[in-house]
């Protein structure tokens, strides 16, 4: 026969397990929201520093494109002048001069690739990042919870002990031996 008071005591037990698998999930929960915020925030940070970088290389470029301008100006100017007081003239002092014009845009040319170029990789570093960002997020899970399944599967279980308790009571009663009278004291 089912003990009632077993079966209750059972589905009891087994809320317990339901609490514990819901705070467990709570707490994988959190986990993923804390996972995500420091992934963000890393993230924002990695970004910040590629896009420092970049500013950081344009500037020079920038700078050393001005150089290269003024230094051609000033030997253009140094040509001119020198071939003036000489009384040259022609197409040899004119070729010289275009020769000076040509190496200064060379140069800034060269610095206009370069700057390029690292410009290229800061971008690669980015998508770098980017992967890293949703790899870091990836790697913590949401919890599961607690779904229906889980609250009828533990309601069975504990159907199941409190059923198995009340025949095991049962039994321990039918095969418990009959307690022998004992001898009552006279007189009283």
């Amino acid at each position: 026969m089912c003990n009632p008071v077993a079966i209750v005591l059972g589905i009891a037990s087994t809320a317990g397990g339901i609490m514990a698998k819901q705070a467990a999930s709570d707490a994988q929960d959190a986990a993923y929201e804390e996972n995500l915020r420091a992934s963000n925030q890393a993230k924002v940070d990695a970004d910040r520093q590629i896009n420092l970088q970049e500013s950081q290389a344009q500037e020079a470029a920038a700078q050393e494109q001005v150089a290269n301008d003024l230094q051609s100006r000033e030997l253009l100017a140094r040509a001119v002048v020198a071939g003036g007081e000489s009384g040259a003239n022609g197409n040899s002092t004119l070729a010289y001069q275009q020769g000076i014009v040509r190496k200064g845009l060379e140069a800034n040319t060269m610095v206009t690739q370069n700057l390029g170029r690292e410009l290229a990789q800061m971008n690669e570093s980015r998508l770098g990042q980017e992967s890293t960002h949703t790899s870091r997020i990836n790697s913590v899970s949401r919890g599961a919870g607690v779904g229906f399944g889980d609250v009828l599967g533990a309601a069975s279980q504990g159907a199941q002990v409190g059923l198995a308790a009340g025949a095991n009571y049962s039994s321990i009663q039918k095969n418990k031996p009959n307690p022998v009278p004992q001898p009552q004291p006279k007189g009283k």
